[in-house]
């Protein structure tokens, strides 16, 4: 290879590179692909005699609470899955449009001193491309003195 032809080469073969990482999907602000998202899924468990269409949210406990993920279910539907979220940490919430028992969500108990001391949002870690199945909702009750988070809007 003559100099001149040399001298060409190394001249754009950083250039080369860059769009070659490009086009291959690897080239990312931090320099390597961007993480696979994860999905939340599991039962619903409402005390209505036919379980009710419902939006069921993963809100971020980031402190912007973004992002978030929602799906809607149809009546009658026992079940619920998220796709979608991005790695880090979420609680799970549902909404009903009518009846009893609007408002619920993925609970756990908490030690107090007094008793009794309500349930608490349960705070679930999605790591990236992995699934977390078995985050049943198992509360729904409007009088239990626990004030859940108005879902974020779609």
């Amino acid at each position: 290879m003559s100099r001149h032809a040399t001298l060409h080469v190394h001249r754009f073969a950083p250039l080369a590179l860059a769009m070659a990482l490009a086009l291959a999907g690897c080239a990312t602000a931090a320099g390597g692909p961007p993480p696979a998202p994860g999905r939340i899924g599991g039962a619903i468990l409402h005390p209505a005699h036919v379980v009710p269409a419902m939006r069921i949210c993963a809100v971020s406990t980031a402190p912007s609470r973004e992002p978030h993920r929602c799906t809607q279910t149809h009546g009658a539907q026992g079940t619920y899955r998220i796709d979608g979220l991005p790695p880090g940490d979420y609680q799970v919430f549902a909404e009903t449009e009518k009846g009893i028992y609007r408002t619920g969500g993925h609970l756990q108990p908490v030690q107090c001193i007094r008793a009794p001391c309500p349930d608490q949002p349960r705070t679930l870690t999605v790591a990236s491309g992995h699934t977390l199945d078995g985050i049943d909702l198992t509360f729904f009750d409007d009088d239990a003195g626990i004030e859940l988070p108005p879902l974020p809007p779609d």
